[in-house]
């Protein structure tokens, strides 16, 4: 991980021998009495803390010594029909590494039932993978997660909005990248478009029941090209693309702080 967050901001913290990130701080980054290293705090900014000492039991204690604001999300909403596990599992990393603002899952008419029963949703294990994902991004940012039991639900979710586009190889007639320039030009009392809503089908794509129903609500489809992606692969790609539209990438992307501890 590239660092380590924490639910609270403090000022200085004692952490156990039993604790991981002590673990992690001490064997994995080798830090020793007096050096500092990155940390974060969920939903804030980031921070350099030193490490001011450690006890024969591996217990530490750290102290901010700087603080830093950490990249914003990206005005990005997922809506995801829920996949297997182990593609749930890859597309919540992913997702928060790339800095989406929320995902949203629903249950899709092709989606398997026995995948919600999975201890990823049941016992709330799909929080540590977005933790795992801001970490290796250097970022503090945890995306929303809420799930939905059908896709009209999901849909009134996002009633109102007039950016909405769902991702279909099937019905769709122009690219992601061409919706997004033409809805920009022409949303209204705005001179680009601010944010964005992504829907993704389930393995075979929407039914054609599914794709009416999107198209009822002002979904606009788009496509990411003649290919067939990977659900994790589309939602990576699509998130990139609608990204470049709000410029964010045009900020500074070096830390201030990594230019003074170095």
């Amino acid at each position: 991980m590239n660092l380590i967050l924490f639910d609270q901001a403090f000022e200085t913290i004692e952490l156990s021998g039993e604790d991981s990130r002590a673990r992690h701080i001490l064997s994995v980054l080798k830090i020793k009495e007096g050096g500092v290293f990155y940390i974060g705090f969920v939903n804030g900014p980031r921070a350099l803390a030193k490490l001011v000492s450690r006890n024969n039991e591996g217990a530490i204690k750290l102290v901010v010594v700087d603080m830093e604001p950490a990249p914003k999300c990206l005005p990005i909403d997922l809506l995801i029909a829920v996949p297997r596990p182990h593609t749930a599992k890859r597309i919540l990393y992913e997702a928060a590494s790339i800095g989406v603002r929320s995902l949203n899952f629903f249950t899709a008419q092709k989606t398997e039932p026995s995948y919600l029963k999975s201890r990823l949703w049941e016992q709330g294990h799909f929080k540590e993978r977005l933790h795992l994902g801001a970490e290796q991004s250097f970022a503090t940012h945890i995306p929303e997660v809420l799930l939905f039991k059908q896709l009209d639900s999901a849909i009134e979710h996002f009633s109102g909005r007039d950016d909405l586009i769902a991702l279909d190889n099937y019905g769709a007639k122009k690219s992601l990248g061409q919706v997004m320039q033409k809805e920009s030009k022409t949303t209204s009392n705005q001179k680009d478009l601010r944010q964005c809503a992504l829907a993704f089908g389930p393995e075979g794509g929407f039914t054609d029941y599914e794709r009416a129903q999107l198209q009822d609500k002002h979904w606009f489809l788009a496509h990411l090209g003649p290919r067939v992606l990977r659900l994790e692969t589309a939602v990576l790609a699509a998130s990139a693309i609608a990204s470049e539209q709000f410029k964010f990438w045009e900020e500074p992307t070096q830390s201030p702080l990594s230019r003074i501890y170095g």
